[in-house]
């Protein structure tokens, strides 16, 4: 008898101690649990843009190519408002959030290699240098998977000025105004012609030291003429000079200071 009773009042404590756990345990786990307000709060307001082909309308270059030609890199910003848009695939029906606060940037290095293609603002091929900081750009290409890096596959500047071209073919005449050049496919066009005194131009070529001479040149490259224009001075009158105090005669003790220091 005393062992059942024994076992009877074991099994009784077990599940008395369930019951307080099964009943109090979750009113601790409720006050320790934040306010769904304050959990929501604490969510940094940023999204991530996954990995993907994309197209980012209105980044701003920050910084330009540093070369010419292409592989090359462009810096570029685009802020976090009504302007900010990104498209999945290219496609306007497919719009990502932004991936910054409404008051924020972000920055994205655009990889430029060979196959990228370069568009001016009414989507006519440009060059390289036709893209400087401060333009307003439209990307397509791959987001790489830190979200910080583009691959570009286009880039299209939306400033509306005029963009270069690049044309490859045979000179067919030279004259004092340019010459007349033949394109693979047969059209001839009319090139001004850039050599003019005071003309900026990088020649590459080899060069004889002995007699200053550059042949079988490679490559020549004009650049704008920059011409700095001062301003024409301000004529103003010069206000009248005071009239000079009577000259006083230097002192014995002014005399001595000048003599220890050798004036």
């Amino acid at each position: 008898m005393i062992i059942k009773f024994s076992i009877k009042r074991i099994d009784l404590a077990y599940w008395s101690a369930i019951f307080a756990l099964a009943v109090f345990v979750p009113f601790i786990a409720l006050a320790d649990t934040p306010p769904l307000a304050a959990a929501a709060g604490q969510v940094p307001d940023v999204r991530v843009v996954p990995p993907g082909f994309y197209q980012f309308n209105n980044l701003e270059i920050f910084k330009s190519p540093i070369f010419d030609e292409a592989p090359t890199e462009i810096v570029a910003i685009q802020k976090s408002s009504v302007d900010c848009s990104i498209y999945e695939g290219g496609n306007p029906n497919r719009s990502v959030p932004c991936p910054a606060k409404t008051d924020e940037a972000t920055t994205y290095t655009i990889q430029i290699d060979e196959r990228a293609s370069l568009l001016g603002n009414d989507r006519e091929p440009a060059v390289l240098s036709d893209f400087v900081a401060g333009d307003s750009i439209n990307v397509l290409g791959w987001l790489s998977n830190d979200g910080k890096v583009i691959r570009a596959a286009v880039v299209r500047n939306l400033e509306s000025k005029k963009f270069h071209q690049t044309f490859s073919g045979t000179i067919k005449k030279v004259t004092a105004d340019g010459f007349v050049l033949v394109l693979d496919n047969g059209k001839e066009i009319t090139v001004q012609t850039p050599i003019v005194e005071g003309a900026q131009v990088t020649v590459k070529g080899v060069f004889d030291q002995v007699n200053s001479f550059v042949s079988d040149v490679l490559a020549m490259v004009f650049r704008p003429t920059i011409v700095l224009q001062e301003a024409p001075p301000v004529e103003t009158e010069a206000p009248p000079a005071p009239a000079a105090p009577p000259s006083k005669a230097p002192s014995t003790l002014f005399k001595n200071f000048l003599k220890v220091f050798g004036l």
